[in-house]
């Protein structure tokens, strides 16, 4: 058996044993290294080189930024204004649940943090409106995935400083493919309530409006500042997390006063704790991925993908597939930094776009955050909902459904996508 296959077959086998996948990316990496005799000081060199990354300091502040939105309560200002635009639609409150996903999504780029502010106050809304439960929850989760699509978005900051992509160029693509999904979603929404007899919300007056757009138009300012200064050069991804973090401190302690500063000490360990999570799975990936680049294996894949890598369209319905797989047992970071120099050697071979390639690994990945039995967003909606997941699983694959029906469009016509980075961007689109 070949290095590479003992590598893989080792790393699943552990995963299947329920090993932690950070401890299982470690232990067969050096079982690896141990069979054909390599230095076991690259564990260490290459966990430490995973981790000595100025881009990647950006995560930690983007999910600093989501809990101290939540602590803050501005989720409450961004229910009140999505309730003003969309509350009079048939099954308004469906509507607002979306909406206010979409929004958030632009602030913390976060669909953990997403599902947390989003759940834990419309789900108890929804479900005393005579939304069902199930319905209810399965909305909460997958109108979550936006929160990595739309930017900005954490998993594209991952993929940007692993693959040395145009973070910016990323951000851009993913704001029509999140907006479609938005859409998807509350077109189906609309159906739902029309079948269950699911009545509008009272439309909000003039001045009901103005008072809501009031209250969310500054924190409505942390995507504007956040992706403004990105595309404009002005900081980079991870200065933009650090004055974001700054801009919501001083919007939630001075401004709003929605929040107490004894609060600070949780809303740091929540934050550190959400990230440490994924921290040791990132140094491990790296070790398994250097492991991958070492013994050649992302030319072998693109030899034995014969036809497949010599097609862009079929080389990105190869990487989805793959990706839907691997979302549904693993987290989405350790997987692209593993993965990585395969999709780039896949990239190479296939003359795919490694903007447009990075969306459909972010959004495929995104899938994997409401698919069992990892799908951490279901998992939590689930927990706010106070439901099973089995029992969400009926409504939640209707919004499978409607995930890859954007998906998919989006992998055979690249310029929906990728027609506003050429157009603010043109000189990282190839």
């Amino acid at each position: 058996m070949s290095p590479v296959a003992i590598l893989f077959v080792t790393f699943f086998g552990l995963v299947v044993l329920r090993v932690p996948i950070a401890h299982a990316l470690v232990m067969s990496s050096a079982l690896v290294i141990w069979l054909v005799d390599l230095n076991f000081d690259l564990i260490a060199q290459q966990m430490f080189n995973g981790l000595n990354s100025f881009t990647l300091l950006a995560v930690p502040f983007f999910l600093l930024a989501g809990q101290l939105l939540n602590a803050g309560l501005i989720t409450d200002r961004l229910v009140r204004l999505a309730y003003a635009m969309v509350g009079w639609v048939r099954g308004g409150l469906a509507h607002i649940n979306v909406v206010v996903s979409m929004i958030f999504a632009g602030m913390s780029g976060s669909s953990t943090a997403d599902t947390a502010g989003v759940g834990a106050v419309l789900i108890p809304a929804m479900v005393k409106r005579g939304f069902d439960r199930r319905f209810t929850v399965a909305i909460t989760a997958a109108s979550s995935t936006m929160g990595v699509i739309i930017p900005p978005s954490i998993m594209m900051v991952i993929y940007g400083a692993a693959g040395g992509v145009s973070i910016g160029g990323l951000f851009l693509a993913g704001a029509v493919p999140g907006l479609m999904i938005g859409l998807v979603q509350m077109a189906y929404c609309y159906y739902y309530a029309v079948k269950h007899d699911i009545p509008a919300e009272q439309r909000a007056s003039w001045g009901e409006f103005g008072a809501a757009l009031k209250g969310g138009i500054l924190p409505l300012m942390v995507p504007v500042i956040i992706i403004g200064g990105v595309l404009t050069g002005k900081f980079t991804a991870t200065e933009a997390g650090m004055i974001a973090c700054v801009y919501t401190i001083v919007l939630i302690f001075v401004v709003f006063r929605s929040a107490s500063l004894r609060s600070m000490p949780k809303v740091l360990t929540d934050a550190a704790v959400i990230y440490a999570q994924p921290l040791l799975a990132v140094a491990g990936a790296m070790v398994f991925g250097w492991l991958l680049a070492y013994f050649d294996a992302p030319a072998q894949v693109a030899e034995l993908s014969g036809p497949i890598a010599r097609d862009p369209t079929l080389t990105l319905l190869f990487i989805c597939a793959v990706f839907i797989v691997l979302g549904t047992f693993m987290d989405a970071i350790p997987a692209i930094i593993i993965f990585m120099p395969i999709i780039e050697e896949l990239v190479r071979s296939s003359g795919a776009n490694a903007i447009h390639t990075g969306l459909v690994v972010v959004m495929t990945l995104a899938l994997g955050l409401v698919t069992p039995p990892y799908g951490l967003c279901l998992l939590l909606a689930c927990v706010i909902g106070r439901i099973k997941v089995s029992q969400v699983m009926s409504q939640m694959w209707v919004f499978y459904a409607l995930f890859m029906a954007v998906v998919l469009p989006i992998i055979f016509f690249p310029e929906i996508a990728l027609f506003l980075p050429r157009l603010v961007m043109p000189q990282f689109v190839n």
